[in-house]
């Protein structure tokens, strides 16, 4: 009867996973901050210092800059839509929806030279956003908010992204305050709104 070999079990690739995936947000993290400064004249080695970890490491993960641009941009909307998830969790459809614009708004404010970076790359936000289904996600929380009468009934999802930008651009201005103007962008969304809104083209 032939011997049986025993083979040894193989190694359990989670920890290394694991250790992949904390690199992979360290280098994301670190690239928000250098390119928050330099934008798209970042290098891939300052990334790297700044992350803490090789530039091969950040090269395994994002092979071009290019690469590297979506994976922040699909961070970015990731982000946001655990924000509407969570608002969609919530049982009051006004305050939680005043909660994800608020919280959006401030995704779009910390990372505020990031969203320029990202704006002028309009197909890679696009993807971006319709990776995560997020016009759907705001469509679902402004629709129960308009079906409670709190949410005027001409808003449409995609005047939110309008919005984050404009809010964006005017809390680079040293006289702004952010708190106030989004106070003024929930007040005009508020049901039943002054005036009829024209058609989106």
């Amino acid at each position: 009867m032939p011997q049986t070999t025993l083979k040894e079990p193989p190694s359990p690739e989670r920890p290394q996973r694991a250790d992949a995936r904390r690199n992979r947000d360290k280098v994301l993290r670190a690239a928000r901050r250098v390119m928050a400064r330099k934008g798209l004249d970042a290098q891939m080695d300052e990334i790297a210092r700044a992350a803490g970890v090789g530039v091969g490491t950040v090269y395994r993960h994002f092979p071009t800059k290019d690469e590297l641009v979506r994976g922040l941009a699909a961070d970015r909307f990731g982000r946001l839509a655990e924000l509407a998830n969570e608002a969609l969790a919530k049982e009051e459809p006004w305050d939680a929806f005043c909660e994800f614009i608020r919280a959006a708004a401030a995704i779009q404010g910390e990372d505020r030279a990031l969203s320029e970076v990202l704006v002028s790359r309009p197909e890679t936000m696009r993807e971006a956003a319709d990776g995560v289904g997020i016009l759907a996600l705001t469509g679902e929380i402004m629709g129960r908010a308009q079906a409670s009468g709190d949410l005027r009934p001409d808003a449409e999802p995609e005047d939110v992204p309008m919005l984050m930008c404009a809010l964006a651009g005017a809390s680079r201005n040293p006289m702004s305050h952010d708190e106030r103007y989004i106070g003024i962008v929930l007040d005009g969304l508020r049901a039943p709104g002054g005036f009829a809104l024209t058609a989106r083209r």
